[in-house]
């Protein structure tokens, strides 16, 4: 199923990730982190919105030179090599050291909470944070399935809902202690891992209504919201125009 993307222009990279969101340009944390660092590291790419699933079977992937590669994280070391790129030239290493600990924190703890919130308590809810096509609509209650047995293999999972949201909150509240007063995790100026902690926080922001990651964002956190519309203002002028407004 990737073959068709074999012959891709070498000079053009391919964003593969899922359908634009409704609040937001990509509903998933993964796929907006990666598309925030592509614009942070100022490289050109096309989108592709749910074609087909990469070479692990996640969203998101890219298609360059000839090469399919998937995981947003290696995605990132891998362009950076390929492409000579560093973007972490400002930050020191203890704020480098700072900045992986919580991307690390938010992409491996607090997404479950996510999953939680999202794809198990609200999954009907789902067709109104993106347009899905009928087909995967029907399949949704499998998916929702599968994400719970996916959390129980994790351990997460064998708590209550309401364990869950009070652990996944306590990683805000730690990742809001880390940013204080500062504007970005890596300083003055953004780092590499600032990519990866918007697009976890940003989905507590604007990607979960009603939830109480988005109380604790517009209320007693709100330095994480403050956080991500400078991100947005810094790599997104054209926010509005990414999302979908059908």
């Amino acid at each position: 199923m990737l073959e068709k993307w074999d012959d891709t222009p070498k000079d053009k990279l391919i964003l593969h990730t899922v359908w634009r969101s409704k609040l937001l340009p990509s509903a998933s944390p993964f796929g907006l982190k990666l598309e925030t660092y592509l614009r942070m590291a100022k490289i050109p790419y096309e989108l592709d919105t749910i074609d087909v699933r990469g070479p692990k079977g996640k969203f998101p992937w890219i298609t360059y030179k000839g090469a399919h590669i998937a995981d947003s994280q290696l995605i990132i070391e891998f362009l950076n090599k390929k492409l000579g790129i560093s973007v972490n030239k400002n930050a020191s290493k203890e704020q480098l050291a700072i900045a992986r600990a919580c991307r690390v924190v938010m992409e491996e703890h607090f997404f479950w909470g996510l999953i939680q919130y999202r794809f198990i308590d609200n999954v009907k809810a789902v067709p109104q944070l993106m347009k899905i096509p009928a087909m995967f609509k029907l399949l949704l209650p499998l998916q929702s399935w599968r994400l719970k047995q996916r959390m129980i293999d994790n351990g997460i999972g064998k708590h209550t809902p309401t364990e869950i949201y009070q652990m996944t909150e306590a990683d805000l509240h730690t990742v809001s202690g880390v940013l204080g007063s500062k504007k970005f995790f890596g300083g003055d100026e953004p780092c590499e891992d600032d990519c990866a902690i918007f697009g976890c926080v940003a989905q507590a922001v604007w990607g979960l209504p009603g939830s109480s990651f988005e109380r604790l964002c517009h209320g007693e956190l709100k330095n994480l919201k403050e956080y991500c519309e400078r991100m947005k203002e810094m790599y997104w002028p054209d926010w509005e125009n990414c999302m979908d407004k059908s």
